[in-house]
């Protein structure tokens, strides 16, 4: 995707370049940060190639894949990851109106979510590109999983449910994975998705500063009406859009110290209450959003 300038949910060739960002994890180096003038969806318009891209994700930083506990902010991930657990469950369980079944967990990283969903009766696939993730998966929680070539090799109509928790934003191909996706689904199976909300109150906030652009881990910036349209293409509708609110606090104390500002902790947690006091906590300015698909009914 190395220089693209077509637009991912629309197909517009109308896009223009916003600003650079910076990658504070790994490489320190900037990125261009393209917006489509269609319907706002945003790309790292500069990514590496993706045989290279595994480089930028070692790092003890990189929480997901790490399950590091270090710091303070590393504390509040696991805290709120720990809240969230049984509110995913939830959401699966509204949304699919089952208590168990078949699931799919793309991007499974050290595998809470899909061993939670196990223990609480459903047949589990996680699927996952660090090796060192999915070691830890099986050393933790006995929980095999599998690389994502393997996706191939699951059987058509068969999940209940498949979920991309913020995993959609780091694949060179989303198209591609989607056809995977509508393939292995039941007819009236659901897809859920997680996404930092580019067009969220903390994302017009911080700028380029933005801990959520996380580049060049992050490929694509949705925008709502983008995954709309972005889903439309590729054969599914959204049905429904949950906000969460917790990551409205962290990716503010994140972004605060990407910037190098003293008391990031204090900063964030002010900000993140003045941001949703401002917005009314409106769901389309959240920081982060769960949508909900399922697949277009052929006629």
């Amino acid at each position: 995707m190395t220089g693209q300038l077509t637009c991912l949910a629309c197909g517009s060739a109308d896009s223009a370049g916003l600003f650079n960002a910076k990658d504070h994890m790994v490489s320190k180096s900037e990125y261009l940060i393209r917006r489509c003038n269609a319907c706002g969806m945003g790309w790292t318009a500069n990514p590496p190639a993706e045989p290279e891209s595994g480089a930028y994700y070692v790092s003890e930083d990189y929480i997901s894949h790490t399950d590091r506990k270090q710091s303070l902010p590393d504390k509040l991930y696991h805290l709120a990851r720990s809240f969230m657990l049984r509110r995913k469950q939830r959401m699966v369980t509204l949304a699919t109106g089952k208590n168990n079944g078949n699931l799919v967990d793309i991007g499974s990283g050290t595998g809470y979510f899909a061993a939670f969903m196990k223990k609480k009766g459903w047949q589990v696939t996680a699927i996952e590109i660090s090796e060192t993730a999915r070691k830890y998966s099986e050393n933790q929680f006995g929980l095999k999983a599998i690389s994502p070539e393997e996706i191939n090799h699951l059987p058509s109509g068969s999940a209940d449910c498949i979920t991309f928790w913020h995993v959609l934003e780091h694949l060179y191909d989303p198209a591609e994975w989607f056809n995977n996706v509508a393939r292995v689904l039941k007819d009236d199976g659901k897809c859920i998705l997680a996404l930092p909300n580019f067009s969220s109150s903390d994302a017009l906030w911080f700028g380029k500063w933005w801990a959520a652009l996380d580049v060049p881990r992050h490929l694509w910036h949705f925008t709502p009406e983008a995954l709309r349209l972005f889903a439309g293409r590729n054969g599914f509708t959204c049905e429904r859009i949950a906000s969460l609110p917790l990551d409205l606090f962290y990716i503010s104390i994140l972004s605060y110290r990407n910037k190098g500002i003293p008391m990031p902790l204090l900063r964030g947690v002010m900000t993140g209450m003045f941001l949703g006091i401002r917005s009314g906590f409106r769901k389309q300015r959240s920081s982060s959003l769960v949508y909900i698909l399922s697949k277009n009914k052929l006629t």
